[in-house]
């Protein structure tokens, strides 16, 4: 009779557990099972670990794999079983500290364990929330991979604190066609547009804490999966202010990324737009569009397709695109559109059309275009400069006739634009050698000029009260080959002089444009601002606006002054499928003090134009449009000046000839 003990060749239950663990043990380097007498499996997670799935995975592929070694055809076990303990001390240094296979080694040795330093736990967790998400989010070029889960920055997070019922920042833009834009064109177009910029599926949690909570969630769900939403979401409050509660007192909001948020949920249609589709209609629908605030539940972007049109110059459909600031600066909202328009025009890959463009833009910049450097001493008179402009003088132009709130709605127009040749024929008039002219000084002048003209047509009783404009303009900081959504603008204000009716002098408007934004060059003030409000805004609690006195402070100085930002666009109409966009306007969002206004200047396939948004008051009824006729009359004033005196040139050279 025998003793109980199975007969077959492999060896007893024990021998091949053993067996089996001395192979994963030399596959992690490990003490083998017979130099410890713990427990082998130990439930004691030390470090951050990969995700349950991403584990069972391995761990089913390590099984088969040591099956295989143990078969009796082709295990060494034995041998490998006698190995030395020199060998071993020799694979000792390939590990690496800190992880769970260390740690566990030195827990069955009956040691302490290294616990893993920052950056594995870092990288633990990223693998850990990407098995959960599903596919990794990737930017654009010149911008690093973006985990699902983020903080922002302090200046992502000034957006968001500087919102409240009446306000909100927002980059806008709206491309006309003379066709019937169709949906579908559109949906594709965001559809490829969030697969090179994954952004367009992230949303704000304001809530750090909430935030974390549905990163469990996520976690905890199916791959490609995300919690589910609510109701429209305003955005919490503050107490005092009445502003966005964005972040928590020491730490900033974060993204969060949604795999499966359906674009078309941000897409809304007007199949005919109302009041017969004419210019008047298209203004109070992109009026309207502009000012609603956005829902927080979902990413803070938003389109509208706009069928049914019949402007005067021959618009058909419409395309309305805003973005949170906090999302991106315009620059970086444009370069997201049109890299992707560009690829799926073309065909290549987006990196191509990306470096084409980086390219272009080195070859065009002119020598000198950058002459003025900053120094000490300019940054000292230009805050002076800043100082006695803001708190020392009060504007008289384009402000509320009542005593009120700042009115939460806003009216919209844009113009029908200039020749890019007739601006370049104004700077080759009155540019020289020394008073080297850039496309933005000639810009600011005749924004400066149809500002004087509209204050006087649409509040003859406040004629000649002002003497100047602030304009506040906006600076890049964006590095070259930097195509991610992100914002890197600070800016800095400018203020335009209002040169007589009767006989403007022109030259000395060009002039004194390009001193200012001269002065502003040669102060390190715009950057030294971007670091201050980049380290202060990341927490609400050092956000100065947020106490009482220092937000009558603030806003004292949001009063004075309006944006205006000048953008290069497309040399080129752009096409969304088979519909060519032949205008293109952009707006960047308003200082927060009331009665200001949000202009935006861009060059868009050889036209110039300009596009102003203000207050919905009664005073402002006619405004927006008025500013854009201006902006047309003083062009034209410009352009037949220059014309002139390009002429005196002419004749002035042939009288020396001769």
């Amino acid at each position: 009779m025998t003793d109980g003990k199975p007969s077959h060749g492999r060896g007893t239950a024990a021998e091949q557990g053993a067996a089996l663990r001395a192979a994963a043990d030399r596959e992690t380097g490990q003490t083998h099972a017979h130099e410890h007498r713990s427990s082998r499996r130990s439930s004691r997670r030390v470090s951050a670990h990969e995700s349950p799935r991403t584990s069972e995975r391995v761990i089913e592929e390590d099984d088969a794999r040591h099956h295989r070694k143990s078969s009796r055809r082709t295990s060494r076990r034995h041998a490998d079983h006698r190995h030395s303990k020199e060998d071993h001390r020799e694979r000792e240094p390939s590990k690496r500290v800190g992880t769970a296979a260390a740690q566990g080694a030195a827990f069955r040795k009956g040691e302490e364990p290294a616990p893993p330093s920052a950056e594995q736990t870092r990288e633990a967790r990223e693998r850990h929330i990407r098995a959960a998400y599903g596919e990794t989010p990737k930017l654009g070029k010149g911008s690093p991979n973006k985990p699902p889960v983020y903080p922002m920055t302090g200046i992502d997070n000034l957006a968001l604190l500087m919102e409240d019922d009446s306000y909100t920042t927002s980059c806008f833009s709206i491309y006309m066609f003379k066709t019937e834009l169709d949906l579908e064109t559109v949906d594709n177009f965001f559809e490829v547009l969030a697969e090179t910029y994954p952004k367009y599926r992230y949303v704000v949690d304001l809530d750090p804490k909430l935030s974390k909570k549905l990163e469990k969630q996520t976690l905890k769900g199916d791959p490609g999966s995300s919690p589910p939403r609510g109701d429209f979401d305003e955005g919490r409050r503050t107490r005092y202010a009445k502003g966005l509660k964005a972040g928590s007192l020491f730490s900033p909001a974060r993204w969060r990324f949604v795999p499966d948020f359906d674009l078309k949920e941000n897409i809304e249609h007007v199949a005919q737009c109302p009041d017969g589709g004419d210019d008047k209609a298209l203004n109070k629908l992109a009026g309207h569009f502009i000012g609603r605030h956005y829902d927080y539940s979902k990413p803070i972007w938003e389109a509208m397709v706009v069928n049914g049109l019949n402007t005067s110059d021959g618009g058909r459909s419409a395309l309305m695109i805003k973005i949170h600031h906090c999302f991106s600066d315009g620059q970086g909202m444009i370069q997201s559109y049109h890299a992707a328009l560009g690829a799926l025009e073309q065909g290549v890959g987006i990196r191509d059309i990306q470096n084409k463009v980086d390219t272009n833009t080195s070859q065009n910049k002119r020598p000198g275009q950058r002459e003025d450097k900053p120094t000490v001493l300019g940054t000292i008179q230009h805050a002076g400069h800043l100082a006695r402009g803001l708190y020392f003088r009060k504007r008289k132009s384009f402000l509320y006739q009542e005593k009120r709130k700042r009115a939460a709605g806003r009216l919209y127009c844009h113009s029908e634009g200039i020749d890019m040749d007739d601006i370049k024929m104004i700077r080759k008039a009155y540019g020289t050698e020394k008073f080297n002219l850039t496309l933005n000084d000639v810009a600011l002048a005749i924004l400066a000029r149809a500002l004087r003209i509209a204050s006087e047509r649409v509040d003859p009783s406040r004629r000649h009260k002002d003497k100047r404009v602030a304009i506040f303009v906006p600076i890049s900081v964006r590095p070259k080959g930097d195509w991610s959504l992100s914002n890197a603008t600070t800016g800095s204000i400018a203020w335009l002089r209002f040169e007589k009716e009767a006989k403007p002098d022109f030259e000395e408007q060009l002039a004194q444009v390009h001193r200012e934004m001269g002065r502003v060059k040669r102060s390190y003030g715009p950057k030294i601002l971007y670091k201050v409000f980049d380290t202060f805004s990341k927490r609400r609690i050092t956000y100065l606006p947020n106490y009482p006195l220092l937000r009558s402070i603030y806003y004292r100085a949001f009063r004075e002054y309006h944006v205006a930002t000048n953008v290069p666009g497309p040399p080129k109409p752009v096409k969304f499928g088979d519909h060519e966009a032949y205008s293109y306007h952009v707006l960047p969002p308003s200082s927060p003090g009331k009665s200001t206004m949000a202009i935006g200047m861009i060059s868009y396939a050889n036209d110039f134009s300009l596009a102003v948004s203000c207050d919905d008051v009664p005073e402002f009824k006619h405004l927006a449009e008025e500013i854009c006729k201006a902006f047309q009359d003083a062009a034209a004033q410009i352009i037949e000046a220059a014309h002139e005196k390009l002429g005196s040139k002419k004749e002035g050279g042939a009288t020396k000839a001769q």
